[in-house]
């Protein structure tokens, strides 16, 4: 008697049984951290072309270990590595946000001065995606949108579909309200 093979299965990131002993480990943190890295560093080169791209002035970038803030004029993209719990990168997720709105204000503010300032308005998001790692060595990282998908993302690849929701969101932004690129007078 022949035994079927056995029927295949889509990978399912919230699976634990699917999650290797690697992102289990402590090595897996630094690996976490180097690619947290490389996408931090993705998602500003990319913001810079769209800036030269669109002639608006240069993004603002805010980074941190864990978190990575770029402000495209009107619009802004997060991207944080969540902790739960512990430090091994099996119980974390990584949460980006593309924003239309000031997250990075400029710092213009001057607290010792009276009088009057302008209020940004609230942010609104307009695109959100959560992922998980994926990865059995440093060489097999990738990041899974939690959905059912079989591939995910290499780190530089993520950060090309995080600016291609940046653009979309400047996009339609633009055609909504055309940016004023000149100096404020």
């Amino acid at each position: 008697m022949i035994d079927s093979a056995p029927a295949e299965r889509a990978f399912d990131p919230r699976d634990t049984a699917a999650r290797t002993s690697f992102l289990s480990s402590h090595r897996a943190q630094a690996v976490c951290t180097r690619e947290f890295a490389r996408l931090s560093e993705g998602l500003v080169a990319a913001a810079k072309l769209l800036a030269v791209e669109t002639g608006i002035e240069a993004p603002t970038a805010r980074l941190s270990p864990e978190r990575c803030i770029v402000q495209l004029g009107p619009v802004a993209l997060t991207v944080a590595w969540l902790r739960n719990g512990t430090d091994v990168p099996a119980a974390g997720q990584l949460l980006c946000i593309v924003w239309r709105g000031v997250i990075a204000p400029r710092g213009e503010h001057a607290p010792e001065r009276r009088g009057w300032r302008q209020v940004p308005a609230t942010p609104q998001s307009v695109w959100e995606e959560t992922c998980l790692p994926s990865a059995t060595s440093e060489a097999t990282w990738h990041w899974h949108p939690e959905s059912l998908e079989r591939e995910g993302y290499a780190s530089l690849e993520l950060a090309g579909r995080c600016s291609d929701q940046l653009r979309t969101a400047l996009d339609a932004l633009m055609q909504d309200a055309p940016l004023d690129t000149g100096s404020a007078t």
